[in-house]
């Protein structure tokens, strides 16, 4: 026997059942210490039933590896209403459970022990008489010989109560005496009916480990990994689909399948091409991703070019864009006219004033003449200051036509920094002088200066980004 995994043990299920399984068994039954053999259903009444993995099927493998431990893995299969019988003992349900396990030991007297996986066990509130029941399985099993060992399997849990299932019947430090060994399913994070994410995502799993280490035995714990993978349809609801739940399970041998094109979407067959989608490695968490009907992939910093205010960032180990406020985006057409507010022609009143704008004080106002060469249709933008939210108001007006622009929306993405408004849209004057006009609604507003053009235009932008893609023509 190889030495492949010395120093360590590895515990497998009899779960599948096809020739892939059983090929693996013959192969690598060398680097195996436990089985359980999954054939054994325990019913509402505590009746064992063999339903599952046939042990006739088994035999082979149970006389070649003659070093692996096999056990009679014995299940509920989920079902709550099997568990909670067995553990209150409803019509003798826990009594004929313990006399059908050293039945079915008697009946495969080869067997190493048991593999008890009982699982939607409730709350907290069960934990003492799950506590009780297994204390009964292990001294059952002991009774009738010593040497027959009990393996016990636990849900996932970083503490006490630290069930994301629902699970919390299981303590794993009241347990750790009823049982010679512990396979902890430390998989099932992410599943059928969840969000697409990691089977079994790192921190979770090391939240487990830390917590049995800490309370078990070590040397009697089996850390589960997953040996298998879930499709999710994001495309639709369930209900739409007519389905259940979103996922679809998967061995990672069918999902190496899908990734490297061994099926398609349109039952392995034209018209869909028998190609690969994307995929990639996880190396936090230690898990393949994989992406169906997606043939190239960027995140966002992938973008060959981006604008303001566009910036690159990462979290939680994924790199994306992001902008934290939004920027004005102006067209004005063709420009008649372009004065800054520190140019005015006569002003009133308190008023500050710096090479690019002027602020505005106490009855504060500034006057502005401009000229026009021919009468015609224009629009009128003026840019303007709001450097605080209490500063917020200011007055405009063209030949004496006046406009109050005033702002209180909290989400307003101009504040603190300068903006073009429409003064005047399509507006029609004549050749010759006018005037502007600009007071202060509110002291300490700011006006930067105003433009005559022929079509003024703006809207508020995040930004904008572009990808390089190369599509390619497929063959075959």
């Amino acid at each position: 026997m190889s030495q492949y995994l010395e120093g360590k043990k590895t515990m497998v299920w009899s779960f599948m059942g096809n020739a892939r399984m059983y090929e693996s068994l013959n192969k690598y039954g060398d680097r195996l210490d436990t089985v359980g053999i999954f054939t054994f259903e325990v019913d509402i009444t505590g009746t064992i039933k063999e339903t599952g993995t046939s042990i006739s099927s088994m035999m082979p493998y149970i006389n070649k590896w003659p070093h692996i431990k096999w056990l009679l893995t014995i299940m509920n299969h989920g079902t709550a209403s099997i568990f909670t019988a067995i553990r209150n003992n409803t019509n003798g349900a826990k009594d004929k459970f313990l006399s059908e396990i050293v039945r079915i030991m008697k009946k495969y007297p080869w067997c190493d022990g048991v593999d008890i996986d009982l699982e939607r066990g409730g709350g907290y509130e069960n934990k003492d008489a799950a506590n009780l029941l297994f204390k009964d399985i292990y001294q059952t099993v002991k009774q009738y010989d010593s040497s027959k060992l009990v393996n016990i399997c636990l849900p996932g849990m970083t503490g006490v109560q630290g069930s994301v299932g629902g699970e919390n019947w299981c303590v794993y430090e009241d347990l750790n005496p009823y049982c010679d060994t512990a396979a902890i399913m430390s998989y099932g994070m992410a599943w059928a009916g969840s969000a697409p994410g990691p089977v079994s995502p790192r921190d979770w799993l090391e939240g487990i480990y830390n917590y049995a280490t800490s309370v078990m035995s070590p040397k009697k714990i089996f850390l589960g990994l997953p040996g298998y993978g879930w499709n999710w349809r994001i495309d639709d609801t369930p209900q739409n689909l007519n389905r259940v739940y979103r996922g679809t399970s998967n061995t990672y041998y069918a999902a190496q399948l899908w990734m490297t094109g061994g099926y398609n979407f349109t039952n392995d067959a034209p018209p869909q091409p028998m190609i690969p989608i994307i995929a990639y490695w996880d190396d936090y968490d230690k898990v393949p991703w994989a992406l169906p009907h997606v043939y190239d992939y960027m995140e966002g910093p992938d973008a060959v070019t981006r604008t303001n205010p566009l910036i690159a960032e990462d979290y939680n180990r994924r790199s994306f864009l992001t902008a934290y406020s939004k920027q004005q985006k102006t067209e004005f057409g063709n420009i008649f006219i372009d004065r800054l507010g520190s140019n005015y022609d006569s002003h009133a009143g308190i008023i500050s004033d710096s090479s690019q704008m002027v602020t505005l004080g106490e009855n504060g106002e500034t006057t502005y003449n401009f000229t026009l060469q021919s009468s015609g249709t224009y629009d009128i933008a003026v840019r303007i200051g709001f450097p605080f939210w209490d500063k917020n108001t200011i007055k405009i007006s063209i030949d004496n036509d006046e406009t109050t622009f005033k702002e209180s929306r909290l989400w307003w993405p101009y504040w603190r920094t300068t903006c073009w408004l429409t003064l005047k849209k399509n507006i029609s004057l004549s050749a010759g002088t006018h005037t502007i006009k600009v007071k202060a609604g509110i002291p300490g507003v700011q006006f930067y200066g105003f433009r005559v053009c022929s079509d003024f235009q703006q809207s508020s932008s995040a930004g904008k980004r572009n990808f390089y893609l190369l599509p390619e023509s497929l063959k075959g």
